[in-house]
């Protein structure tokens, strides 16, 4: 009876759980392609900033998961007590906020990458079909 009542306790509270973790990760692609797309068109002209913002990337990719949720905590830990002495209002530096910041950090590499491949790879003959119509670069 007791293993029942837990696992009826645990699907219980499923909903709340999925709609958490659904959040967390919306609220990480907005912010990983609201971070992303705009730097990747920004660097699609300018190669030392390309290789740049790949290479930070892929830094950032091979750090695991755990390690770089360590490494926000100090730094939030600082950032919400600058915040509770300037606004009167800190924030908690478990939970939410490192988890979003780190998937978002993650999901950097694969959209720069992707991007600036999708955006190279336009045919030459489209390009200036575009700039005869008057497109600017």
């Amino acid at each position: 009876m007791m293993i029942d009542a837990r696992l009826t306790e645990a699907f219980a509270r499923l909903p709340d759980y999925l709609a958490s973790h659904v959040l967390v990760s919306l609220a990480a692609l907005v912010l990983g392609l609201g971070i992303s797309l705009p730097l990747a068109i920004l660097s699609i002209r300018r190669p030392w900033l390309r290789a740049s913002l790949l290479g930070a990337a892929s830094v950032v990719q091979t750090i695991p998961g755990l390690a770089l949720l360590a490494l926000f905590y100090p730094l939030l830990l600082a950032l919400s007590a600058l915040s509770e002495r300037i606004i009167g209002k800190g924030f908690s530096a478990l939970g939410f906020l490192p988890s979003v910041l780190a998937l978002a950090l993650y999901s950097m590499l694969p959209v720069l990458r992707n991007t600036v491949t999708g955006l190279n790879g336009i045919d030459q003959r489209l390009r200036e079909a575009a700039r005869i119509f008057g497109v600017t670069p």
